[in-house]
């Protein structure tokens, strides 16, 4: 009985881990149904089939790190207005995450945010929003910072990824 109960508060506990925040969640809801929206969700799993055919051997590390990509893009408009934006951020905050930085260049916002479990990232947030365009990037999994870096996905704004450096504590803070 002991091990049933041991095995449950595990599973439990790499669930919680790795589950969705509400924030996230209650913004996708909102938005995913509208028809200018486009939302693509990748479990763990296809990740994982992904990293079998990848050619680099880093690449495909990284996939099998990673427990879900999910992107949801506005292309012909941006639909967030800045109120919900803020609350956006407001919330993500109160669900632990913190800002890796923000970038302001070319009429659109980029922000970076990032949710730790000790020295394991498990959550990463790429924020894009723009007057015509909004991109919510978001990663699950067990990151290191380095691995940041290492990302390769086709979004406007990923090319950010290329510039942190490979290590938070080399972040410059003001």
């Amino acid at each position: 009985m002991k091990k049933i109960i041991l095995l449950a508060v595990f599973v439990w506990l790499g669930s919680a881990l790795f589950a969705q925040t509400k924030a996230i969640e209650k913004f996708y809801e909102q938005y995913k149904g509208m028809e200018e929206v486009t939302d693509l969700k990748l479990r763990g799993w296809v990740l994982q089939l992904a990293s079998k055919f990848s050619e680099e051997a880093e690449a495909a590390q990284l996939l099998r790190k990673i427990t879900q990509l999910r992107i949801l893009t506005m292309e012909n408009g941006n639909l967030v207005s800045p109120q919900a934006y803020r609350q956006l951020v407001k919330d993500l905050q109160g669900d632990r995450f913190e800002d890796l930085f923000k970038v302001q260049e070319k009429g659109q916002n980029i922000q970076f945010l990032i949710r730790e479990q000790g020295d394991t990232i498990t959550d990463v947030l790429l924020l894009v929003s723009g007057d015509d365009h909004f991109v919510l990037l978001s990663l699950e999994g067990a990151l290191r910072f380095s691995d940041l870096q290492n990302l390769q996905i086709d979004v406007e704004g990923s090319e950010h990824f290329k510039k942190l450096p490979r290590h938070k504590k080399d972040i410059p803070r003001a």
